[in-house]
């Protein structure tokens, strides 16, 4: 059974709350990826998305250098547990309908897993099918 933590991507990557917008968008270009987990002194609080740069602030006229990630961000942070299946996340993350999940172990987030984690399972189960392997 392949389990969340076999595809998430990890460590997760942060930025303080504090943290301007401008900030947040440059890291995540600089890292190559579509979302991160926002940090309030030792608490994970949100997650800023490119879709809520898109959306929050770029459409709401809002200036990026000026706004803090903790405005924008979306809250709560939605998790699952790294050890349950892709499955159950897949069936999550389409309900709750977001792209990007925190990954957990003991309570602690350790990782992430996007629709693009999804998308490498599925592929692996696809050829696995395929070869029957």
């Amino acid at each position: 059974m392949d389990e969340i933590g076999d595809f998430m991507s990890a460590p997760a990557l942060f930025v303080e709350a504090e943290a301007t917008v401008q900030e947040a968008a440059q890291y995540m270009h600089g890292q190559h990826v579509g979302s991160l987990l926002i940090k309030d002194i030792d608490d994970f609080v949100g997650i800023l998305t490119e879709t809520d740069i898109t959306r929050k602030c770029v459409a709401g006229g809002v200036n990026p250098d000026e706004t803090k990630v903790s405005e924008i961000m979306s809250s709560p942070l939605l998790t699952m547990d790294r050890y349950l299946p892709i499955e159950e996340a897949n069936e999550f993350m389409r309900k709750n309908k977001v792209r990007h999940l925190a990954v957990t172990e003991s309570d602690k987030v350790v990782g992430m897993l996007s629709v693009r984690d999804l998308v490498s399972f599925y592929v692996k189960s696809f050829r696995a099918t395929e070869t029957g392997t």
